[in-house]
């Protein structure tokens, strides 16, 4: 008889949540410490700690106060996101800036609690044309913004937790598989109070597939990711899979959505492991919630094979190199200089992270 691991269970405390069951008391050589550090790995601690306050097996006091401080931030966090987010939209829409709420702030009303499903930032899409006109928006409401005109998306923060994501585009140059799905993703939205936006259900859900498979394909996903997926097919959601895994095809990523679903429905509903369910479980268990720099560095190696990599580790596209130095959107012929002052500079910088890669690039 096989022993239930600290994965397995934390994954039942959550379905127990999901499910409005009770739950499970702990198997015999389960350690709670262990589950919550796993459950912080994968941004799910507030969550579960719902469950163990419930069980019969008493907690450590030191380990039940960390667990319940846990709940106790995102409960504040939800609070303070929601009623920013409800600020935010007001400005924007009295400024004439149509955006779309994305991923969390959608996701979290789904939830039996909106604060069980945390969010580490805001994400809202606009028009690229009205980037400029956010920026003013938001430093009005007492943000800062932290980066503008770079990658796809703008990034603001408000003291003592607020962080918010205003993209420009909807999934960005690591989404390109995806840009034949949603070519222009207003097509696919309704609107809703003021010039509030929201996606249509089907196309909602292809889109939180969209980004997960992203994630996975970078550097892995967590369990939050695989369990956002189930909570909107068993919400009052009309999601019509097939025609979503249709949607999704074109971009070449359908078996992977299908996968995603399928583990999602063996984790939270009642299908049984496949071996191919097996192997994706073992990949996100060892992510964390965004992945690891190991999973990214494989991925990379794999997709591009090892001399590209190496090629563009050192000397990075055009498209890569102009949203680290701007100067070169008006002064391309800069573009040899730029690879040069990175090559001096970047090994002082994410120093760990270079480290990794190197010893990646030398196993490999």
């Amino acid at each position: 008889m096989s022993v239930m691991t600290e994965n397995e269970y934390l994954i039942r405390l959550l379905r127990g949540l999901l499910k409005n069951q009770p739950a499970e008391e702990p198997p015999e050589g389960c350690g709670l410490r262990k589950v919550f550090e796993l459950a912080q790995r994968h941004s799910v601690a507030g969550m579960a700690y719902y469950a163990v306050e419930t069980l019969n097996t008493p907690l450590d006091g030191e380990l039940a106060a960390q667990w319940r401080q846990v709940r106790d931030k995102a409960i504040v966090k939800d609070i303070t996101q929601q009623t920013e987010l409800d600020a935010i939209g007001g400005a924007f829409s009295a400024e004439g800036v149509r955006f779309l709420p994305l991923k969390g702030c959608v996701i979290k009303q789904l939830y039996p609690q909106s604060d069980m499903r945390t969010m580490s930032d805001i994400d809202l899409l606009i028009d690229d044309e009205n980037a400029a006109k956010a920026r003013y928006i938001m430093t009005g409401l007492g943000y800062s913004c932290e980066h503008f005109d770079y990658e796809h998306h703008d990034v603001y923060f408000k003291p003592p937790v607020m962080n918010v994501e205003v993209h420009r585009e909807l999934l960005g140059e690591e989404g390109r598989d995806f840009k034949c799905v949603f070519p222009d993703p207003w097509e696919f939205c309704e609107q809703n109070e003021g010039l509030r936006y929201r996606f249509r259900d089907n196309e909602f859900f292809a889109y939180i597939l969209a980004h997960a498979i992203k994630h996975l394909d970078e550097g892995g996903t967590g369990i939050r990711t695989v369990m956002d997926l189930w909570v909107c097919l068993n919400s009052d959601m009309n999601i019509d899979r097939e025609k979503v895994f249709a949607m999704l095809e074109p971009s070449g990523k359908g078996g992977r959505a299908r996968l995603l679903v399928g583990l999602a429905d063996v984790w939270f509903g009642e299908k049984p492991h496949t071996e191919q369910t097996c192997a994706l479980e073992r990949y996100i268990l060892g992510s964390g919630t965004y992945g690891n720099i190991g999973n990214v560095i494989t991925n990379d190696m794999e997709r591009s094979g090892k001399k590209e990599y190496v090629l563009r580790l050192f000397f990075p596209t055009f498209q890569h190199m102009k949203r680290q130095y701007p100067v070169l959107k008006k002064a391309p012929v800069l573009l040899p200089f730029c690879w040069l002052a990175r090559l001096v500079t970047k090994p002082f910088v994410n120093w760990r992270a270079n480290c990794e890669k190197m010893k990646r690039i030398i196993k490999k």
